[in-house]
């Protein structure tokens, strides 16, 4: 199995578990702000708690896709853009943690 394909199931994969997880920080963070559907202890856990996942699983999502849109547009070096990608990543996520 080559590194396109791989990359293909990781991009699914994070979009689904984004999905999900996104609508259960929606559902938890109306639960919380409206005061039904979960205990208030819960829905503050469920909107709080998966922050840092959702921030994980947005980057990989988005810097897949940016690199196979990349690709075919035949955009620089592939190397270097992956490179660039790794890096612009690595430095949003330590941004996201600054902030935290």
């Amino acid at each position: 199995m080559n590194v396109g394909r791989i990359l293909v199931k990781v991009n699914r994969i994070s979009a689904w578990l984004l999905l999900i997880l996104m609508i259960i920080f929606i559902i938890s963070g109306y639960a919380w702000w409206n005061m039904t559907l979960l205990p208030l202890h819960m829905a503050r856990r469920l909107h709080t708690e998966p922050d840092l996942l959702l921030v994980i699983l947005f980057l990989v999502h988005v810097l897949i896709s940016t690199r196979f849109t990349l690709a075919r547009w035949r955009v620089g070096h592939k190397k270097l853009v992956d490179l660039l990608l790794i890096a612009a990543g690595t430095s949003f996520f330590w941004l996201v943690l600054s902030i935290r």
